[in-house]
């Protein structure tokens, strides 16, 4: 019970969130509007979401015992405090570019249906393209780090394509694949497809010559040196490569669907900005920042156990 209770050291921070937490709620709830604007939402949702950060805040910090997670929540508190006091003030005259806390987050109990498919649309477009880029770049690079002919030909090959923006490819990708899910699919694959092909014939490069030398004098051949050697060895520097791949990934994947698919978060953010309701484009890219959050983080967190072992 006494691991829940924060220091003493904490109280200070901790009172501080609380207190703009309350402010917050109290401004959404009490405060008046001094100007007039074209709509008016309802407060749940906006409430619910600062509350639930307020939660989550409260979790972490006798969890781990971080001051900055007081820090982070106090900066955040406080934007969303000096926005709500810009709209209600009438310091913020423009409604259609930027709205106010309350009309933002009521678009997710407007369209929840949507979002949701829109989400589990980039989830599969991402899914597909990192993991055939993964794969297949990780036996390549396997191949290429210990075949010399083969590293010789595809590593300067790699540098270059490299250097080339994978968005680049799309207006080709469009032409050359029958559908733009397809082609969104490969712009995600070209992402991290050379990169995890780069590193991986550097993890090879890197394995201790003692180790090789060792498994040849216990007569293991080419086929058993790849995949019983080399692959365990290099495993650890893969798990750990995944987190940043996926940044890359996700750093194409709206523009991936924005190419022309009719699902996705890149295309629900780009179907309401020609329709100018920058409510919803906002909206959208909450959603991206926070589903991407939060597989962030649960790839951390399985790297952590996976390779715990790793001294």
């Amino acid at each position: 019970m006494k691991k829940l209770l924060l220091p003493k050291s904490y109280y200070l921070e901790f009172a501080a969130a609380t207190l703009l937490y309350i402010v917050n709620v109290l401004l959404t709830l009490f405060f008046p509007y001094f100007t007039a604007h074209k709509a008016y939402y309802d407060s749940t949702a906006y409430i619910t979401v600062l509350t639930t950060a307020y939660l989550i805040y409260v979790i972490r910090i006798h969890l781990t015992a971080k001051k900055s997670a007081s820090d982070i929540v106090v900066v955040l508190f406080t934007f969303f405090i000096l926005w709500e006091l810009s709209y209600k003030l009438g310091l913020i005259h423009n409604d259609l570019l930027i709205p106010s806390p309350e009309g933002l987050f009521h678009v997710f109990v407007e369209k929840p249906a949507e979002i949701g498919a829109d989400v589990l649309g980039s989830l599969q477009l991402l899914f597909w393209g990192f993991l055939l880029a993964v794969v297949s770049g990780t036996i390549l690079g396997l191949l290429a780090g210990w075949i010399p002919r083969v590293r010789e030909v595809l590593l300067p090959l790699s540098n270059v394509i490299t250097l080339i923006p994978p968005l680049m490819f799309s207006a080709y990708l469009i032409m050359i694949f029958s559908t733009f899910r397809q082609a969104a699919i490969a712009v995600i694959f070209f992402a991290v497809f050379w990169p995890t092909f780069q590193g991986m014939v550097a993890r090879v490069a890197q394995i201790d010559k003692a180790v090789i030398e060792a498994a040849r004098t216990m007569g293991v051949g080419t086929a058993g040196m790849l995949v019983k050697v080399i692959f365990p060895y290099c495993l650890p520097g893969i798990i750990k490569s995944i987190s940043k791949s996926l940044r890359g990934a996700f750093m194409c994947l709206s523009g991936a669907e924005m190419l022309g698919i009719n699902l996705g978060i890149g295309y629900f953010i780009e179907k309401y900005k020609s329709f100018a309701d920058y409510r919803c484009v906002l909206a959208g890219i909450v959603t991206v920042g926070v589903i991407t959050t939060i597989i962030d983080l649960a790839v951390n967190k399985v790297e952590a156990t996976v390779i715990r072992w790793e001294g």
